[in-house]
């Protein structure tokens, strides 16, 4: 489980590297279209009929794709070509539940509990907190302020895919859900990208960009969702999910290493306080109700090893 967080944290990094030679779109189409391949292959290895797993959910499936793969990473690698990694590693993952829970109450009538609203109230201020050092100095940056707002529609529509996934995933198999929705979503980012496939001078692309696009397709893609599941299988939902926060401390770390990223004190305390919104909106109101919870989730996902 930390090294799934230590993967998908490092994405935020990786993918700033990989929009500095190409551009978005192209970017994440390699990266998701590669994914998919490997998805698809270990889909067709564990089951013999993985089509028939997915019980009529093709519909679903595809506009997870959609939201999830397609419509997300658009925004985030667009997101990068304006504004630091370091940002999206903190903004997507902390508001991501954040607008979840909204959206699960204005769409599907959900009662929001005290810890919710409380949670909800700590996320917001240190959202503002943690914008407000932008225009620190006097020096508004207009690209960087551009680039945070795409990360926030970036984590509006994670919030939508895991709301939709919810209920795909009660009906089927992660494996092939996953599988497939990374391939419609792979489809969908090839179409963005053909009007960008002639800016790209492929010739230039050295190895290191090769093995960069690589590492995002192999680690982050897949194996840190397989890690994921295989985590929600041994150890249930609730203990598997804490791992989470460990996603931003370590997109933090990998921004800081690769491309010199520092967060101002200020964007630290609105980030300190943002996820402590996010650990008040998951906390449990006791510790039966994450027992059964943790339970319920390993029976369904038995032998459902990925993401």
């Amino acid at each position: 489980m930390i090294a799934m967080a230590v993967f998908w944290g490092s994405a935020f990094a990786m993918s700033k590297v990989a929009v500095e030679a190409v551009p978005p779109t192209v970017a994440a189409f390699l990266r998701f279209g590669v994914g998919a391949v490997i998805m698809l292959g270990m889909v067709h290895i564990r089951e013999r009929k993985p089509r028939a797993v997915l019980n009529g959910s093709w519909r679903s499936v595809a506009l997870l794709g959609l939201l999830g793969v397609a419509g997300y990473n658009w925004l985030l690698f667009l997101g990068l070509s304006f504004s630091k990694a370091s940002d999206g590693s903190m903004i997507i993952p902390t508001m991501s539940p954040v607008i979840t829970v909204v959206l699960a109450a204005c769409f599907l009538k959900e009662h929001l509990k005290r810890n919710q609203v409380i949670g909800l109230l700590l996320a917001l201020a240190g959202s503002g907190i943690f914008f407000s050092a932008i225009g620190w100095g006097g020096i508004v940056e207009w690209n960087r302020i551009f680039g945070d707002g795409l990360f926030f529609l970036a984590a509006v529509c994670w919030a939508s895919y895991t709301l939709l996934g919810k209920r795909v995933l009660g009906q089927a198999d992660p494996l092939p859900v996953t599988a497939y929705s990374m391939s419609f979503g792979s489809l969908a980012l090839a179409v963005l990208a053909i009007p960008d496939l002639g800016q790209v001078d492929w010739g230039e692309l050295g190895l290191s960009f090769w093995l960069n696009q690589l590492y995002l397709s192999l680690f982050p893609t897949v194996l840190a969702n397989w890690f994921y599941y295989r985590g929600v299988k041994e150890i249930g939902a609730a203990r598997a999910s804490a791992f989470m926060y460990l996603v931003p401390v370590s997109g933090l770390f990998w921004a800081g290493i690769m491309l010199g990223d520092v967060l101002q004190p200020v964007q630290l305390t609105g980030a300190g306080v943002m996820m402590a919104g996010v650990w008040m909106i998951n906390r449990r109101l006791s510790d039966r109700s994450v027992s059964r919870e943790a339970r319920s989730v390993s029976e369904r996902t038995q032998d459902r090893p990925t993401s």
